[in-house]
C-alpha cells in the first residue's frame, strides 16, 4: 500500500494531532468548555485525532519504495490484531466490573467491517483483473 497523500501531510498530521490534544486543555483552563458544548467539543476532538492519524499513516515518505508499502501493510495487520485484543480485554473488564458501557464502543466493530469489505473487494478485483488479462 503506497502513500496517497503528499509528503507534507505527514508533518501537518502531527501538527493537527498536537493541536487536537493541547488546545482543549487551554480551552478548559480559560473556561471555554462548559456543559452545553462538552459533547460537541469531545466529538470534534475525536474527529480531529482520527483525521490527523490517517493523514500521518497515508502520507508518502521521502524516497518511498516497495519496502515502505510492505511496512504499511504490516502496520495495518498489527493494528487489527491489537484492536481485537484491546476489544476483548475491554469486554472482559466490563463484565468483571459490571459496566459493559466501557466496552460498548462500536467503532472497533465498524473498523473491522470496513477492513473485511475492503479485503473482499480487493480479492474480487484481483480475480476479475486476472480473468480479463488472460
Amino acid at each position: 500500500m503506497k502513500g496517497i497523500l503528499p509528503v507534507y501531510c505527514r508533518t501537518m498530521g502531527y501538527v493537527v494531532l498536537l493541536l487536537s490534544v493541547f488546545v482543549p486543555l487551554f480551552m478548559f483552563m480559560f473556561g471555554m468548555i462548559n456543559d452545553s458544548n462538552l459533547l460537541f467539543t469531545k466529538a470534534s476532538i475525536k474527529l480531529l485525532i482520527w483525521f490527523s492519524l490517517f493523514m500521518i499513516f497515508l502520507a508518502k515518505v521521502k524516497d518511498e519504495n516497495e519496502k515502505i508499502s510492505r511496512i504499511r501493510i504490516k502496520a495495518i495487520c498489527y493494528a487489527i490484531y491489537l484492536l481485537g485484543i484491546y476489544y476483548i480485554v475491554m469486554l472482559v473488564r466490563g463484565v468483571y466490573n459490571g459496566n459493559l458501557e466501557e466496552a460498548d464502543n462500536s467503532i472497533a466493530i465498524v473498523y473491522m467491517v470496513f477492513n473485511v469489505i475492503c479485503l473482499e473487494f480487493g480479492v474480487q478485483k484481483s480475480q476479475v483483473d486476472r480473468l480479463f488479462k488472460k
